[in-house]
């Protein structure tokens, strides 16, 4: 872990820092959903909301005030489903802060009431599918062929789920045999 990494709740002020992350992220093609070319103020916008919602959760790495990680869980489905999305300067990956921004996510998550955080992941990303298995997400399920790159081909995610909450009653009806 890098020294002098601090993980706070976002800001208003580290909008523009969360900005430039992305966009270098998104350049990698890789690691997020979002390729360049993306709509900076729609994005913005975006944020700002999450971040002034109580039912988000928008956190930053900093180092020296640069923002070099950010997570969001947003609520959802009667603020009780949470979906995590994450993502950290290449420069920074494998030095812990996923798993510290993590870790105070599924705090909020857990304090909030949500029943249960998911995600989806790229197969290719293994660091990212070990880390969450790491905190007891589990895959849920591959959804082929179901993102269309820039490019045109066409990418399978991975679902993955931490559910929360096993003490209220599941559901009623059993799992299908032949799915």
């Amino acid at each position: 872990m890098l020294p002098g990494v601090l993980i706070r709740r976002a800001r208003p002020a580290d909008v523009p820092g969360i900005i430039t992350l992305f966009a270098a992220v998104a350049e990698e093609r890789d690691s997020i959903g979002t390729e360049p070319g993306f709509d900076v103020a729609k994005r913005q916008s975006s944020i700002l909301k999450s971040i002034d919602e109580a039912a988000s959760c928008v956190l930053v790495a900093a180092v020296k005030d640069v923002v070099v990680g950010n997570l969001g869980i947003q609520a959802q489905h009667r603020q009780t489903l949470g979906s995590l999305g994450m993502m950290i300067a290449r420069e920074h990956r494998g030095q812990g802060i996923g798993g510290r921004l993590l870790d105070d996510s599924l705090h909020w998550a857990r304090e909030s009431g949500l029943h249960k955080v998911d995600l989806g992941v790229w197969p290719h990303n293994t660091a990212a599918i070990a880390l969450y298995r790491s905190r007891g997400f589990t895959v849920e399920g591959r959804l082929r062929r179901h993102f269309r790159r820039a490019n045109g081909e066409l990418w399978d995610i991975v679902t993955m789920g931490l559910i929360l909450d096993t003490q209220s009653p599941g559901s009623s009806y059993p799992d299908a045999e032949n799915l």
